[in-house]
């Protein structure tokens, strides 16, 4: 009989193993291994390595990332909002594991349809949650009125732009609090220039 315990051992057996040999190098045997089962009970609650490699990917966004957006439903000034998310989002999107999941999915993209899975349940989804924030504060009059989708891709590239890339190529290791705290602060200075009053904090 399955269980929602031993499937969640399963993907946290699965997340140790990628994490440590990547997802080519990562075998289904490896897992059962780990998770302390044979690979028949592994079969049986995921048919495939890329299927079991998704819930990895949607375990990872549902407890590390999506509690991230709570900062968008504080009710408080859009400014302040956007900077306590840009901290948060950039805290967990550059911590080792989560760079480990993205170069793994950067990798396998062209190979199979993990890239899609990756962006439908990570970025487009949280961009779709920004963009409904952004059009919110834009009816209130908080913000100039404009395409929210096109105002959440800019910020979004604002937020991440070199400091993101420099950490998943290994160019740098992870930035200090405030180091991300100093980023975000000069990224929404940028972006309400544009699209609204400037932030109400200033490095």
């Amino acid at each position: 009989m399955k269980s929602e315990t031993k499937r969640q051992s399963i993907i946290d057996a699965a997340a140790a193993v990628f994490m440590e040999q990547g997802f080519s190098a990562a075998s289904m045997s490896d897992i059962a291994s780990r998770a302390g089962g044979s690979k028949a009970t592994l079969y049986s609650y995921f048919p495939s390595k890329e299927e079991l490699f998704g819930e990895v990917m949607r375990d990872l966004c549902v407890a590390r990332v999506q509690p991230v957006f709570a900062a968008l439903e504080t009710g408080g000034e859009p400014a302040e909002a956007l900077e306590l998310f840009g901290i948060r989002f950039l805290q967990e999107i550059l911590s080792p594991d989560l760079l480990a999941i993205r170069r793994m999915v950067v990798a396998e993209a062209g190979r199979s349809n993990i890239g899609q899975q990756f962006y439908n349940q990570g970025p487009k989804a949280g961009r779709t949650r920004i963009a409904q924030f952004l059009e919110q504060q834009m009816q209130m009059g908080r913000m100039k009125k404009a395409d929210p989708w096109r105002a959440t891709i800019y910020l979004m590239a604002l937020l991440t732009s070199d400091l993101a890339d420099e950490c998943l190529w290994g160019v740098r290791e992870k930035p200090s609090d405030q180091e991300i705290t100093e980023h975000v602060h000069s990224a929404l200075a940028v972006f309400f220039a544009a699209y609204g009053a400037p932030p109400s904090t200033q490095s």
